[in-house]
């Protein structure tokens, strides 16, 4: 009877460990991996692809983050260089990125894309360019000189003026730089 009550002791320490050491999967704090299918897994980062280089492309976030409470930046925006082969994404398109491997900590981090997938861009009605083309030429404005690596913090189209605005900001800067493209291809 003893034997019978350790036995299920050892099954029931067994069946927990089991499923403490579970792997889940879970979106980082950039994309929650909110409106991904069931069973896909999860995108590690999304934001705006910023430069390309050798076989690299660097996406940057939108979001700001405040770190000065630990003695870092109070105006933080995340930037990852990714080495990816795909020849199908461009400056000014808005990513998801998936990661293949750990990312080094430095600014920009640096890490290897196992896939890139485009968001789809938008035409806003009445709009010549597409927004991808509108942050594109944002990014070559002198305006954005000196901003190494920009974020791209909104775009939008005005259509009483036939004017996109793309604001962008550089990291550790609490002021963001709005430039003005005309819509015209």
């Amino acid at each position: 009877m003893r034997k019978k009550g350790n036995l299920l002791a050892l099954l029931a320490a067994l069946v927990c460990l089991l499923v403490a050491c579970g792997e889940r999967t879970t979106g980082t704090a950039a994309n929650n991996g909110a409106g991904q299918p069931s069973g896909e897994p999860e995108y590690d980062y999304t934001g705006y692809i910023v430069d390309m280089r050798d076989g690299r492309i660097l996406v940057t976030g939108s979001e700001e983050m405040d770190f000065s409470a630990n003695g870092g930046a109070s105006h933080y925006y995340e930037a990852i260089w990714y080495q990816y082969a795909g020849s199908e994404v461009d400056i000014g398109q808005q990513v998801r990125v998936w990661s293949d491997g750990a990312i080094a900590e430095s600014y920009p981090a640096q890490g290897k894309a196992k896939r890139v997938e485009i968001v789809a861009a938008q035409q806003p009605d009445g709009a010549s360019l597409a927004t991808e083309e509108a942050i594109r030429q944002a990014l070559k404005a002198p305006e954005a000189g000196g901003m190494f690596p920009p974020s791209v913090i909104a775009a939008e189209y005005e259509a009483d003026s036939g004017q996109w605005l793309i604001e962008l900001a550089h990291n550790g800067e609490a002021e963001t730089v709005v430039i003005t493209i005309p819509d015209a291809k």
